[in-house]
């Protein structure tokens, strides 16, 4: 999907998702052995309808963010941007995204609120419900995936910050 076209939601493919977060999970731990690897995003959720593409979660050593990242771009990935803290890549490119992989500090905070938020959707219907309203009307409304993301932003700060989930990592 081109950063320009629109973002579809699809059906709840979530068997087939988790196989190939799982598949690429071995793949990406060939190369990078101390990663810790999480499913998250809308296809880690049993029956939440989702933009099919598969959201994985790389733990890392802070200081090896972007070593990783680079690691991963030489693999084949395409490295769309990185902070300190934070590198994400898509596979095979963000033409055609069919995963997209960010990496963070293990248990750091960002990792944290990312397995948290899954966690809150994966138990608290209400929750799934309201996040899954803002999702289709950003699917819907938003022009590219960066738009789509900034439209649900607010949702998932105020999920996160009403919900007394707690996850210990």
């Amino acid at each position: 999907m081109a950063s320009d076209e629109r973002v579809t939601l699809v059906a709840s493919e979530h068997e087939a998702w988790a196989r190939k977060a799982a598949e690429m999970a071995v793949e990406i731990l060939e190369h990078l052995p101390n990663a810790k690897i999480e499913h998250i995003g809308s296809t880690s959720v049993p029956g939440l309808p989702a933009k099919p593409v598969v959201d994985l979660a790389v733990g890392m050593v802070a200081d090896e963010i972007m070593l990783a990242g680079r690691e991963l771009a030489r693999l084949g990935f395409d490295l769309e941007g990185k902070r300190a803290d934070h590198a994400w890549l898509s596979y095979p490119d963000r033409s055609a995204r069919l995963f997209v992989i960010h990496i963070f500090e293990f248990q750091g905070e960002e990792w944290n609120k990312r397995l948290r938020f899954r966690d809150i959707l994966l138990t608290n219907e209400e929750s799934r419900e309201k996040y899954l309203a803002v999702e289709r009307e950003a699917a819907a409304l938003a022009d590219g995936w960066g738009e789509y993301t900034r439209a649900k932003s607010s949702v998932v700060s105020e999920i996160l910050a009403n919900d007394s989930f707690d996850r210990t990592c």
